[in-house]
């Protein structure tokens, strides 16, 4: 099966270093780039990594199969942003953001506040503040925080919860929408 990967960059090397320029980016890229759309054979993801200001789409699953290549790119957009490791996400995780970002009919990518974090990192979160378990689900690749920037917060909560999917966790404060696909429960 051909790989098909889809950016509005030539290469991942010029993700980084994009800074104000990725983050206006967003602001002008049509419907058609960042939408989980393409029809009921495809699956979709569009991301801009808060802080490597990074910018992905991509086409990760398609007839029935899952693309390597794709699925290669969001681990690596999704990695742990202060230690740079990159973990495979789970898949049933990609497949709640694309039913999530559908649901929505948001035109725009998830904003990505953490995606996969290393061991390390949670350790260090964990000891700083509370509100990060010690034993969190982004250790595993099975949790994710984001928002988008065409939904209200409280909108993109209520619909994750209503998917019964996985854990939703809501923090206004630091504008996320934390989404697992551990088991069905919410907090904040």
């Amino acid at each position: 099966m051909s790989r098909r990967l889809e950016t509005n960059l030539p290469s991942r090397r010029a993700f980084l270093g994009l800074g104000l320029v990725g983050a206006a980016a967003l602001t002008f890229m049509p419907r058609a780039v960042m939408a989980s759309a393409g029809g009921i054979n495809t699956r979709a993801l569009g991301f801009f990594n808060t802080h490597t200001t990074e910018i992905l789409k991509a086409t990760y699953w398609r007839d029935g199969t899952y693309d390597k290549g794709a699925i290669r790119d969001i681990n690596q957009i999704l990695r742990d942003h202060r230690t740079g490791e990159v973990h495979p996400m789970d898949l049933p995780l990609l497949d709640l953001l694309v039913d999530l970002h559908r649901k929505l009919e948001s035109g725009k990518p998830f904003e990505i506040i953490s995606g996969y974090r290393s061991p390390k990192s949670n350790a260090t979160l964990a000891a700083a503040s509370g509100g990060v378990a010690k034993k969190s689900l982004h250790m595993q690749g099975k949790a994710i925080d984001i928002r988008l920037r065409d939904v209200k917060l409280k909108t993109l909560r209520a619909e994750a919860i209503a998917l019964q999917r996985g854990g939703v966790g809501f923090y206004p404060k630091s504008e996320f929408v934390h989404v697992d696909t551990g088991r069905v429960r919410q907090w904040g």
